[in-house]
């Protein structure tokens, strides 16, 4: 396959659909970066496109491998296309969506936005209970959080492949999910396509590794003798062939049933990762996203998946650190500084129902000890997600008087309140014409010096979004499009085209409104 060489255009950025590079975008003449676009080694979505705010965009439909380098961008692919769709990011952006992956019209249940979603996992770890899920869930309501989506996390099943609540540890789930929903609640459990391998047969729901390997619902080795057995983040488990009919059917059947039993509303889908199956391995990337599809949901959420784009499908980021800054000396431990580029980069991807990580971060390791949290940065990171598509709770802030965290928290979730009929229009015309609700500056705004800011966003073009992302910092830089623009707090008016150091004392979230359009 020869090598292709594309170059770029004077002053010309690209802004790619692998999400988890989000800070890596947008890439300029001087930076080197590469990625194998037919292995999604992520753990986060990825769609492959690149755009440029020149109004250029490259699509690869059967994946391939790209570099870019010293203003040249060098492909090792089937096929692709390079497209000139006009002369801005937008128009980029919006052809390539309309041809390759265009909107549905249809969107996830919007209730889903309509309260925060609370998740079990970094509260109880791999100690999810009856008692402990009740009591977390009655502390959310009588703190005046409301209710919105309760994830139950991962081992509240009897084992990977056995999807029933595990009576040991939740004698009375029936009573409990009921409880929860009369709480106001729409309860989402946690599934995975992963088998264990030492399961016998208990019935057709949870039918056991050898009648799993008859129906032909698992992936083999390469002898087609045993099942694959991949090493995950929890262990060894055969996995879900969802290239075959009967794959497919079990899992749902199983999602369905649990709906019918139990009245849950939707489903985390997590794991499916392709790196788990394998270094490169074969429709590694076709598998992940056939798991997603697999489950009839209009209230499921995904992590990781490919060419997804336009679908009405939850789609959170990968879990984070407890960290500020995300450490590029380790692979993909992202802090919040990520959180904006990464959902700026679902936006323009298809990805346009974005969830942030678990407020203050995601990974286990970092919640063993939680007096040791940073509490200003779960301040700044709730604050940096109240105005995205959705906002996800795992640790009880609520809780946590000290150091203002419950009053700060609250206070950005009020102002989500006072915004949400805005967002959910932008929303739903997102799910019409493929305008995400988060915007980079460069997307509403060519031409004026915004196309490399990743620290502030658009809220469609009404509001200008400016978290504060530095420890101890009260104030912060804000770049202002042409336009006035007039602090949502205090009523202060700012004239754009300019830059201005705005006052972000720790209960603040800087938002701009505009007043008047150049």
């Amino acid at each position: 396959m020869a090598m292709n060489e594309i170059f770029f255009l004077e002053n010309e950025l690209w802004y790619g659909g692998a999400v988890a590079f989000g800070e890596k975008y947008p890439i300029g003449k001087d930076d080197e970066f590469s990625i194998n676009l037919s292995f999604n080694q992520t753990y986060n979505q990825l769609n492959p496109v690149f755009f440029s705010n020149k109004g250029r965009y490259i699509w690869f439909e059967d994946g391939g491998r790209v570099s870019f380098r010293k203003g040249i961008i060098q492909i090792d692919a089937p096929t692709y296309e390079l497209n000139v769709a006009g002369s801005t990011l937008k128009d980029a952006v919006l052809a390539a969506s309309n041809k390759h992956y265009p909107p549905t019209g249809t969107m996830p249940d919007k209730r889903a936005f309509e309260g925060p979603q609370y998740c079990s996992w970094v509260v109880l770890l791999w100690h999810q209970n009856q008692q402990s899920l009740l009591q977390y869930a009655r502390g959310i309501v009588e703190k005046g959080y409301k209710p919105g989506i309760f994830i139950i996390d991962d081992t509240w099943q009897k084992a990977y492949g056995v999807w029933e609540f595990n009576r040991e540890y939740f004698p009375e789930p029936e009573k409990m999910i009921r409880e929860l929903k009369d709480m106001g609640f729409l309860v989402s459990l946690w599934l995975a396509p992963y088998i264990s391998p030492d399961m016998p047969y208990i019935s057709e729901d949870a039918p056991g590794i050898f009648r799993h390997i008859e129906k032909k619902r698992v992936i083999m080795d390469d002898k087609g003798e045993r099942p694959l057995i991949c090493y995950w983040w929890e262990g060894f488990s055969a996995v879900l062939d969802f290239r075959n009919e009967s794959a497919k059917e079990w899992i749902n059947a199983q999602a369905k049933r649990l709906e019918r039993e139990y009245g849950v509303s939707g489903f985390k889908l997590d794991g499916g990762d392709p790196p788990y199956l394998g270094v490169e391995y074969p429709d590694g990337n076709l598998l992940n996203s056939l798991w997603i599809e697999s489950i009839e949901s209009n209230f499921k959420e995904a992590r990781c998946c490919y060419k997804l784009g336009g679908q009405p499908i939850i789609q959170r980021l990968n879990d984070k650190a407890h960290i500020w800054e995300s450490d590029d000396s380790v692979y993909l431990r992202l802090g919040l500084s990520s959180l904006l580029p990464l959902i700026m980069a679902q936006g323009v991807s298809g990805y346009y129902y974005g969830c942030a990580d678990m407020v203050g971060g995601g990974m286990s390791s970092d919640f063993i000890d939680k007096e040791s949290l940073d509490d200003e940065l779960i301040i700044r990171w709730c604050q940096a997600s109240a105005l995205l598509p959705m906002i996800q709770f795992s640790l009880d802030v609520w809780n946590r008087e000290k150091n203002r965290v419950a009053e700060c928290c609250r206070k950005a979730l009020d102002l989500r309140q006072k915004l949400l009929p805005y967002l959910l229009e932008l929303l739903e015309n997102a799910s019409r014409t493929g305008i995400p609700a988060i915007r980079y500056m460069e997307f509403d705004h060519p031409n004026q010096n915004l196309e490399g800011i990743k620290n502030q966003f658009m809220l469609g073009e009404k509001y200008l979004v400016a978290p504060v992302l530095k420890k101890g910092a009260t104030s912060r830089e804000v770049k202002f499009p042409c336009g006035t623009w007039r602090d949502f707090e205090n009523g202060m008016v700012y004239e754009g085209g300019c830059s201005a150091v705005v006052d972000a004392p720790i209960d603040k979230l800087p938002l701009f409104e505009k007043i008047k359009a150049i």
